[in-house]
């Protein structure tokens, strides 16, 4: 009886496990060792809160809407800012329009056995999602309502959303929290993401997220364009898009090229 109880118990934990975000629940083991800790310290000692203002719009521009909120129920917009890209000058316009449908975690979450789907943030449920290119795309409708490309991990959602009871408390907790604190809550929510996958070593300097080649090359990528709703068409375009191609030339935020090497 007492083998039945203590498997009864395990099969149960292993359920509650399975419906809580994997995010969460590698924030909740997280080790953090001291570079990672000094790196969050300055990172929150250097942190200036922005404000955004309400229906901020800029001028008509390509049919531009002027709304920059594209999940407001993402756990990551609790601190980020609606385009969190702004280090690597020479990539950062590149990724923040990624920022529209695909989310975050899905490029910044490392773990080789996630699928991808389309999911609906506001309404909290998977979606069926459309891939638009090129003259597909309508700015106007996109935004904030549109699904993004999230990862999953056996039919569960990896990601927190703002709703989740976790991240209310991990809200609370930073409004109270002084610098050290929030120092160390900053690595552990960070620590499972793969912000610091380029250097063992890391710094503010290496906030890394998948390079763009996982994705956009013809032999194996990240995404199942397929399952996701690519035509052949669209495969094409995305794999072998020509600006992911370009930027591989880069090795360092450093370097210069010239057009000789961008040819090779």
């Amino acid at each position: 009886m007492r083998m039945f109880i203590l498997m009864f118990l395990f099969i149960v934990k292993l359920a509650f496990a399975a419906e809580i975000p994997l995010h969460q629940q590698q924030i909740e083991n997280a080790i953090i060792d001291q570079n990672a800790l000094d790196v969050s310290a300055k990172k929150v000692h250097d942190h200036k809160e922005i404000e955004i203002q309400e229906k901020f719009v800029i001028p008509e521009f390509h049919k531009q809407a002027g709304e920059l909120e594209t999940a407001p129920q993402s756990f990551c917009r609790t601190c980020h800012a609606p385009l969190p890209h702004k280090t690597q000058l020479r990539t950062r316009a590149f990724n923040n329009m990624h920022v529209r449908f695909i989310a975050c975690e899905t490029c910044h979450f490392p773990n080789e056995k996630l699928i991808f789907r389309w999911f609906d943030f506001e309404n909290k449920k998977n979606a069926s999602g459309e891939l638009r290119i090129g003259k597909d795309i309508d700015n106007e409708k996109q935004r904030p309502n549109n699904p993004k490309i999230a990862p999953f991990l056996n039919d569960a959602r990896c990601f927190i959303l703002k709703s989740d009871e976790f991240a209310k408390q991990i809200a609370e907790t930073w409004k109270t929290a002084n610098e050290s604190e929030k120092a160390v809550l900053h690595a552990k929510i960070h620590a499972p993401l793969n912000w610091q996958k380029a250097d063992k070593q890391i710094s503010d300097k290496t906030h890394q997220g998948t390079p763009c080649q996982e994705c956009h090359n013809d032999k194996k990528s990240k995404l199942d364009l397929t399952a996701l709703g690519a035509d052949e068409k669209q495969m094409q375009a995305i794999q072998t898009q020509i600006i992911s191609r370009f930027l591989e030339h880069y090795k360092d935020d450093e370097q210069r090229i010239t057009i000789r090497e961008m040819l090779r």
